[in-house]
């Protein structure tokens, strides 16, 4: 039945900018385009001719000098280990456009106001319009395109003393920590070219930061800068500020209307696993955690049981040996714990959910606010259900409900404590639950690995057609004009 209702939601989504695409697979590859042989005579992996239009979009971009890799120029080797492709450019939309053509549509998309992610299967490509931290630009776009260099890999590079300076900075700006892989290049340049790295970095920080800098680089102890990162902030911005009051203005009132826009509408999903005691679904999502650590469009996964834990310590999480041996709570101190539960959730939501979905992380629930309303004895709730139902309109939904469904006496048999009848009765409820609530009724009799491959492909068709409604607001025509 769910799976009917996947394919009719599929069916009605379908449009001319998404046939112009053509028909994309999950992982975000066309399609319709069968393998090519190369040029001699064997045949293109998926991934082969990724890479393959990849790198035609960025010498063709590069021959009209409208974009430069800024770091990583062995894109091949930089997305093999698990990198991205850095690519400013100086038309944004364009080059976005050429790539969701050439590629594929993405599994997923993340618009900030300094970078632009799309996140194939294959990789990641972020496009940059200019390299700043929150308003403020460390390294001028246009004298990046003027060093920039096409040798030896063809399309434009940024030029050594660039790339020093973006690769320090990327880390110790945005993230606070140094990244000691770049310790080569950036004592290579320090070696060869000092006078220009000092310059970059003056023009990023003033000359007084920028010999301290130098300096530190010198002693062969760059790392020390993550010391100095307040101050270095405080010294980027300023500078940026008094050069360009307005426009810094500007970007850092975008950075944050970005990233309100990026916690109301996350890259990732966030998903609620339901069902009976013996369901499997910690073993479920511990495993499909393990999967998810390996797409390119998740940095990470949170775990959480039930609810965030953010207003009081959720003391009832954790494994669960008589989920009904303990009485309801009264009327008042079920209602009080109620509220208080609906403030977590709320408050958890807005500090902790939204921030790691914002961030890429894949958000794993081990139940949800709603097994309350299936099974309030194991909650304690002794208030009236209508109470319950009310207030839990204020509870955030997951993007995905999963439904973990398996006969009331395989679960009994697997987890005992509740009896058998009791167990009928609660997978009853859970299955009217999922009717309410449009979750995703899984099969959890068979096997680990089925089950848990049939989640995955749900929220891969979950993200594969939000991209899609996304992708269609950033390009109300189709990428190029192209027919079906």
């Amino acid at each position: 039945m769910c799976s009917e209702k996947r394919a009719r939601s599929t069916a009605r989504s379908s449009t001319g900018w998404d046939r112009a695409l053509g028909h994309t697979l999950s992982h975000g590859t066309p399609g319709r385009r069968r393998p090519r042989q190369s040029s001699t005579g064997t045949m293109l992996s998926a991934r082969d001719r990724w890479m393959r239009s990849l790198k035609r979009v960025l010498l063709s971009a590069s021959g009209q000098r409208t974009a430069v890799v800024l770091r990583n120029c062995n894109i091949e080797a930089a997305l093999a280990r698990g990198g991205d492709v850095d690519v400013l450019s100086s038309a944004q939309l364009r080059i976005a456009e050429q790539l969701v053509r050439d590629l594929g549509t993405p599994m997923s998309v993340a618009f900030r106001s300094y970078v632009w992610s799309f996140f194939w299967k294959h990789g990641e490509v972020d496009i940059l319009p200019r390299i700043e931290w929150r308003g403020a630009e460390y390294a001028c776009r246009h004298r990046v395109f003027v060093r920039a260099t096409s040798a030896p890999y063809g399309w434009l590079c940024a030029s050594e003393v660039d790339q020093a300076v973006i690769c320090w900075f990327s880390s110790l700006i945005w993230g606070a920590f140094y990244k000691e892989r770049y310790d080569a290049l950036i004592m290579n340049v320090a070696r060869h070219s000092p006078d220009l790295l000092h310059a970059a970095l003056s023009c990023a920080v003033g000359r007084r930061w920028a010999e301290v800098l130098v300096e530190l680089v010198r002693q062969e102890q760059a790392g020390r800068s993550v010391a100095y990162v307040r101050r270095l902030r405080r010294a980027l911005w300023w500078r940026a500020f008094r050069r360009a009051p307005f426009a810094t203005l500007a970007g850092w009132v975008r950075f944050w209307l970005a990233e309100i826009r990026l916690r109301l509408a996350a890259p990732v999903p966030w998903l609620a696993m339901l069902g009976l005691d013996g369901a499997g679904k910690s073993t479920v999502i511990q495993d499909l955690a393990n999967r998810l650590e390996h797409w390119p469009a998740c940095k990470g996964v949170s775990i959480q049981h039930w609810r965030p834990g953010v207003v009081f310590s959720p003391g009832d999480s954790g494994p669960v040996t008589d989920p009904h041996g303990a009485p309801p709570r009264c009327g008042v101190s079920s209602v009080a714990k109620i509220i208080m539960i609906v403030a977590d959730w709320s408050l958890g939501y807005t500090t902790r959910i939204a921030n790691n979905l914002a961030r890429n992380k894949v958000v794993l629930f081990d139940r949800h606010y709603v097994d309350l309303l299936v099974d309030p004895r194991r909650y304690r709730y002794g208030g009236p259900m209508w109470l319950a139902r009310l207030v839990g309109r204020l509870v955030p939904k997951p993007d995905i409900f999963i439904l973990l469904d398996l006969p009331a006496e395989v679960a009994h048999a697997r987890k005992p404590e509740i009896e058998l009848a009791e167990a009928r009765r609660l997978r009853e409820r859970y299955l009217d639950l999922a009717r309410e609530i449009g979750a995703h009724v899984v099969d959890a009799s068979r096997p680990l690995d089925e089950v848990v491959a049939e989640v995955e492909e749900i929220i891969l068709d979950h993200m594969q057609r939000r991209t899609r409604a996304r992708l269609e607001r950033l390009f109300p025509e189709p990428p190029g004009g192209a027919e079906p």
